[in-house]
């Protein structure tokens, strides 16, 4: 690790939330492009358990150089009802989402900081 890495902590999960569940992921800029942090090369991940609501977490823990963007993607179910019971049944892709991105720069000391979004 150089004196410029920066050795960081993310959580992946699922949780149950109404109409389904939301997911949260992280990505790690890599050129023009992104990769998610837990197949970052040199990445590590970490099953925890999961508590009420939740169907799975795991923590992440990689180094990145400072100034590293990060992109957090959450993704969750509309609030719209299915049309009728079969609909819970169907594909996946039936129950409309809503995706949110929020980039993020890694600081000194492994702080993970919202990047302000320009006027």
């Amino acid at each position: 690790m150089s004196d410029r890495s920066e050795s960081i902590e993310l959580i992946d999960e699922e949780r149950i939330v109404p109409y389904g569940a939301a997911r949260t992921t992280w990505l790690v800029r890599q050129g023009e492009g992104w990769i998610r942090a837990a197949v970052w090369p040199g990445a590590t991940t970490e099953a925890r358990d999961a508590g009420p609501g939740t169907v799975w977490e795991r923590a992440v823990k990689l180094v990145v150089a400072r100034g590293t963007e990060l992109m957090r993607v959450e993704s969750r179910p509309r609030p719209e009802a299915p049309k009728d019971l079969f609909a819970y049944f169907g594909k996946k892709s039936a129950h409309p989402r809503t995706t949110r991105r929020t980039l993020y720069r890694v600081e000194a000391g492994g702080r993970v900081r919202p990047v302000p979004k320009a006027p």
